[in-house]
Formats: structure tokens, C-alpha cells, sequence
């Protein structure tokens, strides 16, 4: 089958702004070419545009600890006692029993999973299936924890002070009696719940078969995102500047007995013009959502819209950030993904002009040299959008609406997958 890849290049510029934050809350930085550019982490774009990709379409995925949590939740509104819900919750992740997947000391998993938002429900009704045998468990599991934690105490109180209790035996109390609790339910019994359990794991939604989702040592849950995306770069070098800010204390203003600032500080921040690049990977969205088309269409289209659109809102109430895209060009290709990053290699000069036109008419010409060098029998369809008056032939036709541009794109795909 012919490989089918929509890929979308971005010439954005981002006003003074701090659009994602390094660990000591400056902005995030690369080098390339030689010299320090700013830059947007790939899973910064992803978690946007997945967001907004999701508001659109109205199908959520969730990525948390917290689902034994978010399962109790459930059990205790049909009737469970807080206590046994959360431990009957988390014996169905014992009951996984996935290699490395575990439990957490404040009630979560020790690892973060990616699930529909369906899975909870769904999780829940296995639980109050099987409602006797895990309510005797957790009863079990409780007993031994309390009469664990008592002892401990106590060992505590006679050490005068000592510290008793090792990382290994506060694991030994906390999940050491849910793990033994639930080995002594009856064999056949927990085979059916983990094959109960591992059907939720394995369930993908639109969400999931885009962006995919890594579960260690289960195959099953394991999905190749459909989705790719690039680190955005800024097109120049560009280090973080630095901005004093104080805050005035109006109470003291208001009583006229002092003067200066309440409260002062130093923030970084960031002016870039970045190119940002993301590819879609058709036939896999297809086969994530078992031959779907129709379904994989949607979500084109959604992400198609997200990714260019989506709004990113770090620090955004002392910056607002909303820019639009100067240039969005969506190739739909039927060899191989290409990354035209390579067009600011060389960083782009400041000049009198700015960054923009400079770096439109860089990945124009890269455009055009990969064209001589691959040839564009393999390009099915190319157009762009762009608020400049410059036309750029080697991107294809130029369209006046982000609609056009998704509708034509959203065209050729059909053409090429029924």
C-alpha cells in the first residue's frame, strides 16, 4: 500500500513571551546551526494541540497516576465504603500484572497511563462485577495494614526516636498485604480479572491511535502515534532577555507611609519567530482505529486545526501571546515525511525587516531545492496560506483560507484512501 503522510510547515513569530519554560522558569533553549535559538519542546506542542485537537472532535484521553483513584471515586457513588473501593481499585492493577507497573504511597499508580476517558467506567463495572471477591480481599488487605501500621508504631515509640521504618518496609505495609490479599483469591478468578483488566489498558480511542501511547512490558497496550512532531526552533539566534518587575502593595500605597514596591523579581522571556513542523502519518491513524476512515478524516481535520491554531497559554495574562501564523504549508506526500528545518541551518540575520520575510523566502527556497533534489512525482498535493503578499512557488498553490487549505488537503487524502 502507497504510504500517505500529511506534513505541515509553520513560519510562526511569537511576541516577548515565555511561551515554555525551562526548569528554573526561563524559556527553553537550542542550539542549531552553531548558535542558541529558542525553542518549543515537542511535548509542549503535543500536549497543546492534543488538547485542542480533543475539545474539537469531543473525545478525551487521559494521562495520570491517578486512576485507582479516579476508579474508587466511582465505586464509592454506587454504594462502596471509601476505604475498600480504593483498595478493591487498586488490586485491579495488581491484577494487570504488568512487569514494573505498580502502586504509588498516595494511592496511584507508580506510573502514569494514557486511557480513554471511558476507562474508569469501565474499570469500575469489572470491580463491582466481581464485587464479593475483592470487598473479602480488601477486607483482608485492611486488617493486615492496620495490625502492620500498629506494630510500626510502636516499634517507633520504644526506638525513642530511632528511625525504624526503612523505604522497604514502608512499601512492605502500604502494598505488601493488597498484593498478598489478592493472590489468595481463586486462580481462574483472577485470570478473569486480568484479562478484564488488560482489555481497558488495550482500548484506544481517536486520541490515542494520533498520538500514541508506551505501556513498558505490555505489547498490547503499546500504540505508534500517527503523530510526529518536531521541537519548534526559532528561524535566528535569539538569547533570553531579562525583565525586572516589581509589585506595588496597595494597602501601604493607600496609607501614604511608605514608598516602593511590595514585592520585586527578575523574569526571562523571549521574542522568536520559530518554524514549527509536525507530520500525520495517514495509513497508521487508519490502522490504529482498525480501517476507520472516516473516523481518521475527523481526526486530520481536527488536528489540522490544532496543531497550527492551538493557543499557547504560559504566562499569557502579562504577555498575551495570541499570534496567528504568518505561514502554514501542508504537504501531502506518498513517499516519506520531510523536515525542510534545514532551511535555518544558517540562522536568519537580523535586520531592519525582522525575521519574517527573511525566513519565508528560506523555506521557499529550501522547498524548492528539496524538489530538484526528490523530485515531486511523490507529492500528491501542496498549498499554503500566509498573511504575506509574497508568492512562494515552490510550496504549491496559494489559497486565501486556512478552511481551503485543510478542505483541499482533507480532499486528497480521500482520493487516496476511499
Amino acid at each position: 500500500m502507497t504510504p500517505l503522510y500529511i506534513d505541515v510547515h509553520i513560519i510562526h513569530s511569537a511576541p516577548y513571551s515565555n511561551l515554555n519554560r525551562d526548569r528554573q522558569g526561563a524559556p527553553k533553549m537550542a542550539t542549531y546551526g552553531g548558535v542558541p535559538r529558542p525553542r518549543l519542546s515537542s511535548q509542549h506542542g503535543r500536549r497543546h494541540s492534543r488538547t485542542h485537537m480533543e475539545e474539537a472532535f469531543g473525545t478525551r484521553a487521559i494521562r495520570t497516576r491517578g486512576t485507582p483513584l479516579a476508579v474508587a471515586k466511582r465505586l464509592t457513588a454506587t454504594g462502596w465504603d471509601e476505604v475498600t473501593a480504593l483498595a478493591a481499585a487498586q488490586m485491579l492493577i495488581l491484577a494487570a500484572d504488568v512487569k514494573g507497573l505498580g502502586l504509588s504511597d498516595g494511592g496511584g499508580t507508580n506510573a502514569l497511563l494514557f486511557l480513554p476517558e471511558t476507562a474508569f467506567d469501565s474499570l469500575a463495572e469489572i470491580a463491582n462485577s466481581h464485587h464479593d471477591t475483592l470487598t473479602k480481599a480488601a477486607g483482608a488487605a485492611a486488617k493486615t495494614i492496620a495490625e502492620a501500621k500498629a506494630k510500626a508504631e510502636a516499634k517507633k515509640a520504644k526506638s525513642d526516636g530511632e528511625d525504624a521504618d526503612s523505604e522497604e518496609e514502608e512499601e512492605a505495609v502500604e502494598t505488601g498485604p493488597l498484593a498478598t490479599a489478592y493472590k489468595k483469591i481463586p486462580a481462574a478468578e483472577r485470570k478473569e480479572l486480568q484479562a478484564a483488566v488488560l482489555e481497558v489498558l488495550r482500548q484506544r480511542n481517536a486520541s490515542i491511535a494520533a498520538y500514541g501511547r508506551m505501556l513498558a512490558n505490555e505489547a498490547g497496550s503499546t500504540v505508534a502515534g500517527a503523530i510526529q512532531m518536531a521541537h519548534s526552533i526559532g528561524t535566528h539566534s535569539g538569547p533570553s532577555q531579562i525583565d525586572f518587575f516589581s509589585a506595588v502593595d496597595d494597602l501601604i500605597q493607600d496609607a501614604g507611609e511608605e514608598t516602593g514596591a511590595g514585592h520585586m523579581g527578575d523574569q526571562r522571556y523571549t521574542s522568536a519567530t520559530f518554524y514549527r513542523y509536525a507530520t500525520l502519518n495517514v495509513r497508521e491513524l487508519i490502522d490504529n482505529l482498525d480501517g476507520d476512515t472516516a473516523t481518521a478524516q475527523q481526526v486530520a481535520e481536527a488536528f489540522l486545526r490544532a496543531f497550527p491554531l492551538a493557543i499557547m497559554p504560559a504566562k499569557a495574562s502579562g504577555t498575551a501571546p495570541h499570534t496567528v501564523p504568518h505561514l502554514i504549508h501542508i504537504a501531502v506526500r506518498t513517499d516519506r515525511p520531510v523536515n525542510l528545518v534545514g532551511a535555518f541551518e544558517t540562522p536568519i540575520p537580523a535586520t531592519t525587516n525582522g525575521y519574517i520575510p527573511a525566513s519565508l523566502n528560506a523555506l521557499d527556497a529550501h522547498a524548492a531545492a528539496h524538489a530538484r533534489m526528490l523530485g515531486t512525482s511523490r507529492i500528491a498535493n501542496h498549498a499554503y496560506v500566509t498573511l504575506s503578499d509574497t508568492t512562494f512557488t515552490a510550496l504549491g498553490d496559494r489559497v486565501d483560507a486556512v478552511d481551503d487549505l485543510i478542505a483541499r488537503t482533507l480532499d486528497t487524502i480521500t482520493k487516496h484512501t476511499g
